[in-house]
């Protein structure tokens, strides 16, 4: 779900909003002191958002120990230094769209900009002749209400885009099944003399559709819920879980002959994140195992480890050897409402990227040389914090 930077649509915000070559010059001019002050600046973030308990989980969860204050520093450097042209807009819409991506609560975005606004005021006064701390913090007020706007159309335009597809989605799959049925319908009611077995065999067909639709619905409002929804964060024990939601799968997806496999890290013993949602999230992946794997040698391992990248992050590995009907990217299965199975809704695994992506993890999906298809989740460690 990447959409196209507007540039024309933000170019015109910024001269809306005043700013102009004027405006850029007087950046040039006490740009450089601002800039100067880029580490005390991720440092006043960090310490801040840190403090906040809705907040402290991104921190605690960073890939790399400093990560955060990194992009901090170069953005706060960035927009005092660089011109503001067609690039930088692009730059900074593209930061917008990866806040929408992790799932960032936008009014924490606001209370960001707030704090570099109130950051600017104390060097602007401590470091900047008086004389010249009017234009300065002129420059830096259209500076830093430009950012924000740009970023608060990047969140609304991914927002509703998202939503936009959703509903196309739902229009296109609803219409299949209302179509079966109303063709059965129409065939059992033009029909002269129905026998037990048509009418037995229409009956069916128009309850498997029913069931169908009933499950899309409820795959959507999981779908809405998880991607709109703002969820505390907490130690999750990840093997538990999984012993539980495999134990559901193995009675509701019953395989004659089935080879489960486990094998749980002792090192991987917690995630961190949403008890709820990782359960919805489990249930989707595991279910799809369950569902494709192959019935002539139906074999499912799963199994988690320390993420051998960053010992941040937890891996969760889920094989299945069943095989794809067909040629497709993995990423497109993936997609919301794309499906292999003919009475799949297409939500189940966009359900689960959209969770893992809420606590900065991801879902991957990869085809296995010997056959066979793995799905691994990369989850932030619940037992640093």
């Amino acid at each position: 779900m990447r959409k196209q930077v507007p540039l024309e649509r933000l170019l015109f915000l910024k001269q809306q909003l005043g700013f102009d070559a004027e405006t850029q010059e007087l950046l040039k001019s006490h740009g450089v002191i601002l800039a100067s002050h880029k580490e005390d600046f991720a440092r006043y973030f960090e310490d801040f958002f840190r403090g906040m308990e809705e907040t402290r989980p991104y921190l605690e969860v960073q890939e790399y120990p400093g990560q955060l204050q990194d992009i901090w520093k170069r953005w706060f450097e960035g927009i005092f230094t660089r011109d503001f042209d067609q690039a930088f807009v692009g730059w900074v819409w593209n930061s917008g769209m990866t806040h929408v991506r992790i799932n960032l609560d936008h009014r924490f975005v606001n209370l960001g900009y707030c704090l570099a606004r109130r950051f600017c005021i104390q060097v602007i006064n401590s470091s900047i002749a008086p004389e010249e701390r009017a234009e300065a913090m002129e420059a830096v007020e259209k500076t830093l209400d430009l950012c924000l706007l740009i970023e608060t159309e990047a969140f609304l335009a991914s927002t509703f885009q998202c939503d936009s597809e959703v509903i196309r989605g739902i229009a296109h799959q609803i219409r299949n099944p209302i179509t079966v049925i109303g063709g059965s319908i129409m065939r059992l009611k033009r029909s002269k003399e129905i026998t037990a077995r048509a009418a037995h065999d229409t009956y069916n067909t128009i309850l498997a559709e029913s069931r169908r639709m009933e499950k899309m619905v409820q795959d959507v409002s999981s779908y809405n819920e998880v991607f709109h929804s703002q969820s505390a964060w907490s130690p999750v024990l990840l093997q538990e879980m999984l012993q539980e939601v495999l134990d559901e799968c193995r009675q509701r997806y019953p395989v004659v002959g089935l080879d489960l496999q486990t094998g749980y890290a002792p090192m991987a013993r917690r995630v961190l994140g949403n008890p709820e949602e990782y359960r919805l999230m489990f249930r989707h992946l595991l279910a799809n195992a369950f569902e494709a794997v192959d019935p002539e040698k139906p074999v499912i391992s799963v199994q988690t480890s320390l993420d051998p990248g960053t010992a941040m992050y937890v891996l969760v590995e889920i094989f299945n050897t069943g095989k794809l009907s067909g040629t497709y990217e993995m990423e497109t299965l993936l997609t919301p409402f794309f499906s292999t199975r003919a009475m799949g809704t297409g939500l189940g695994l966009p359900i689960a990227r959209v969770v893992a992506q809420k606590v900065k993890g991801n879902i991957m999906l990869y085809p296995v040389a010997k056959g066979g298809v793995v799905c691994l989740a990369s989850l932030p460690r619940g037992d640093l914090v």
